[in-house]
């Protein structure tokens, strides 16, 4: 079977820049022009065109994702939930507006960033690139950037470079949204994301769970540390009997988010 050829026309050949884009974040105009087999000048064409509504962003030799395509790609709308929303805005409420924070990667960090009052000067450490963009934006307060090798599959950044940044960071509060929670701990997806998020408990005063009850059902291979390292716990309902019980024990008793 003969394997389909490029897209050809304007249309479908922005789209795929889209599509691509929101894979690998960068593309350069040599890339795309091979790519695609059509000229460098036809790509230009295509991402000043593409620039324009607002959903690509020129840098030199190529193209990256605009801020908003940047945070819809990484977290669909849908991803934001109502309980999601509601253990955002409670979190949010735990902060002096001159605190210094840390949001962890994932929907939940973007939505205590969106959630921030406007009384907030204080700063904001996070290694999410969608939270960055719209603090960067939309926010008052200082923003550090804890950069490093980039994580597409969390729209994060990790690794040595990530850590070494912490090292010499300090922070009242690190709102800590894992992957999975149970009676043993907190676990994320890749050891990499844990490598780093244990280095962010390490630079906290207070280490606050926000998580929705789907973190509660699900398992997930990394662990981050045990729940010993809580100081406080946001949820969008009680977790479950064995869970709430553990909690206790480290002296953590859930905040159920109102409705």
């Amino acid at each position: 079977m003969t394997a389909p050829g490029p897209p050809r026309g304007a249309p479908e050949r922005r789209a795929w820049i889209l599509t691509t884009l929101r894979t690998v974040g960068f593309l350069s105009v040599a890339d795309l022009a091979r790519q695609l087999r059509v000229s460098q000048m036809t790509i230009r064409r295509d991402l000043h065109d593409l620039q324009a509504t607002g959903r690509v962003r020129l840098v030199h030799g190529g193209a990256s994702l605009a801020p908003r395509e940047l945070r819809l790609a990484a977290f669909p709308e849908t991803e934001h939930t109502e309980d999601q929303e509601r253990v955002a805005r409670h979190a949010a409420g735990l902060v002096g507006c001159r605190d210094t924070i840390v949001l962890d990667a994932g929907p939940m960090g973007v939505a205590i960033a969106r959630a921030l009052p406007p009384s907030f000067t204080g700063c904001v450490l996070t290694h999410s690139l969608p939270a960055l963009s719209l603090l960067t934006r939309e926010r008052a307060g200082r923003v550090v950037a804890l950069g490093g090798e980039f994580l597409p599959a969390r729209s994060a950044f990790v690794g040595p470079t990530t850590e070494a940044a912490v090292a010499r960071l300090r922070a009242r509060t690190f709102f800590v949204s894992p992957s999975a929670v149970d009676s043993r701990g907190l676990y994320a997806q890749s050891p990499a994301e844990a490598s780093v998020q244990r280095r962010l408990v390490d630079i906290a005063d207070e280490v606050v769970l926000v998580a929705t009850q789907e973190a509660f059902e699900t398992s997930a291979p990394a662990l981050i540390e045990p729940l010993d390292r809580l100081t406080a716990a946001v949820c969008d309902r009680r977790p479950p009997a064995g869970l709430e019980t553990a909690l206790g024990r480290v002296g953590v008793v859930p905040r159920v988010a109102g409705r």
